[in-house]
């Protein structure tokens, strides 16, 4: 039984007490398995003294060739003389070779420190490349729309075309740790589903197709959808500008409570004039983003998208005559 315990303390202790005293000394945390833990592992952002188990790597083998010296040597007296040493040497094999392993062993540990620091190093440095493709991205954006310049629209307003900081968050999605951004196609579909409400809203509105429900037509749904796209592309000159030429209009939804809803602008070329910009606003941005536009391009609704031929659809315009009329009726019942 003592001949086991021997054993286990002379292949055990060597190991076991220089990773407790450099656990004392290196180690973070409490004294107990998590400081030892912390003591063999190697940490890339202290230098390489710091570093546990490179001191464990050169105390081990010394006290291994000590331990097997210890019995090696045992019955023999020290002899400074050519056959001392020979003898020296004949005995001490395992000892000197156990102590010959500190050297590699160290050298491993340095090794394996240095290819965590430059792991490291480079994880940092894609970092720092990835955030600059990001905001690079960002400035591009910015950048490709301060070129398209000024537009007039009708005569109504003027599309400047400028990019609210949203507009990069809402149709790209990543974090600047992800280095360039990718395109949220939800939000591309979002926008076109919503130009092309739009679009067919105000068709039915120029043509008067169903005149009992286009004054409920005009302001629940047309208007708000151009005003739910204003807002999504970052269009100040919609949601902003044109609404102070705007009238709000009591309006009851569904039976729900009373409340009040704002027209877009005044006029036929006014609504004409907002969905245009929103649509040409939103092809800028599909351009930027290498994208093709999915709306349907229709023969019938061409005349919405260009030229002045909404004027003439009807003789008395439809939103013009609204504005006279049920809107009139409807802010002065409320006044």
């Amino acid at each position: 039984m003592n001949d086991i315990v021997s054993l286990l303390a002379l292949i055990l202790l060597p190991i076991f007490i220089p990773a407790f005293v450099v656990a004392i000394v290196l180690g973070n945390g409490l004294l107990d398995f998590n400081r030892l833990k912390s003591t063999l592992a190697l940490n890339e952002e202290k230098g390489l003294a710091e570093q546990g188990l490179l001191w464990i790597s050169m105390l081990s083998p010394f006290l291994y060739f000590l331990a097997f010296g210890v019995i090696s040597w045992s019955g023999y007296s020290i002899s400074l003389t050519g056959e001392g040493l020979k003898t020296f040497f004949s005995i001490s094999a395992l000892p000197l070779g156990t102590l010959s392993l500190s050297l590699p062993l160290s050298v491993l540990v340095s090794r394996l420190h240095a290819t965590k620091q430059t792991a490291k190093q480079i994880k940092v440095t894609q970092q720092k490349n990835n955030i600059d493709l990001f905001h690079s991205h960002r400035k591009e954006l910015f950048s490709y729309f301060s070129h398209i310049g000024e537009v007039e629209y009708l005569d109504c307003f003027t599309g400047e075309f400028k990019v609210h900081p949203r507009v990069h968050k809402i149709f790209f999605t990543g974090g600047p740790e992800n280095g360039i951004p990718l395109i949220n196609e939800e939000a591309f579909k979002d926008i076109e589903s919503e130009l092309t409400s739009a679009r067919w809203q105000l068709d039915s509105i120029i043509r008067d197709v169903n005149p009992k429900i286009t004054y409920s037509f005009y302001i629940t749904k047309f208007c708000s959808t151009i005003y739910r796209l204003s807002q999504k592309l970052g269009l100040p000159e919609i949601y902003i500008a044109l609404a102070q030429n705007s009238v709000l209009v009591p309006t009851k939804l569904d039976g729900k409570e009373e409340m009040e809803l704002l027209t877009v602008g005044k006029t036929t070329d006014e609504a004409v004039a907002a969905y245009r910009y929103a649509k040409g606003y939103f092809h800028n941005l599909c351009d930027f983003a290498g994208r093709e536009p999915e709306i349907t391009e229709d023969e019938e609704f061409k005349y919405i998208e260009m030229g002045g031929k909404f004027r003439t659809i009807k003789k008395d315009k439809v939103i013009e005559r609204l504005h006279e009329n049920e809107i009139k009726q409807a802010v002065e019942a409320k006044a």
